[in-house]
């Protein structure tokens, strides 16, 4: 698989955990809603859990051994600080633009510095999921690559459909307002 596909899913898939950070569920059949100790909402016994499964699920999946599946999870915690923190940054600028656009007349000197901001911060994701990337290309062989690529949407996935319920379809919920006000300047 080509490098430049294989970064071009991987920041499909990790653009999917971003947008969802709530989505990361757990698998279907693999954890109880709620049970067990510190498993409640903002708990860190789900974020244990949750590791100990792709831990154990992991190294089957993708044909590695143990130590290679924990690198690919140390690889992992290292960079979501980064990724979290981006993602919380880029979620206030989006609504710092939407209040901005919210007015008559937004200020194209604000709104350009909003947008300069995300798109700065949208390339410091790129760059993160990049060099997270080429830690990970450096331990798997390019099977292993897909399987993993595969693993992780499959993954999401799952999480996704526990998250709805199932037999649920995800409504369609564009964000931002419907209608934006045309001001023209000149009066036509």
């Amino acid at each position: 698989m080509p490098k430049k596909l294989f970064f071009y899913f991987l920041c499909l898939m990790l653009g999917g955990m971003a947008s969802a950070p709530g989505a990361l569920a757990q698998p279907a059949g693999v954890f109880q809603a709620g049970g067990g100790p510190g498993g409640g909402p903002g708990g860190g016994g789900f974020q244990q859990r949750f590791q100990q499964v792709k831990r154990t699920q992991m190294g089957p999946a993708l044909g590695v051994n143990q130590q290679t599946v924990d690198q690919l999870l140390q690889i992992e915690q290292r960079y979501q600080p980064g990724r979290r923190q981006l993602i919380q940054t880029m979620k206030a600028d989006y609504q710092r633009l939407q209040q901005a656009m919210s007015q008559p007349a937004p200020s194209e000197q604000e709104v350009r510095a909003i947008i300069s901001d995300m798109k700065r911060k949208k390339q410091e994701m790129q760059d993160l999921q990049t060099r997270q990337g080429e830690e990970e290309d450096a331990l798997l062989t390019p099977v292993q690559q897909a399987r993993y690529l595969m693993y992780n949407q499959s993954l999401m996935r799952e999480a996704r459909t526990v998250k709805r319920g199932p037999g649920e379809t995800a409504p369609f919920t564009p964000g931002g307002p419907r209608e934006v006000p045309v001001i023209n300047p000149s009066g036509r």
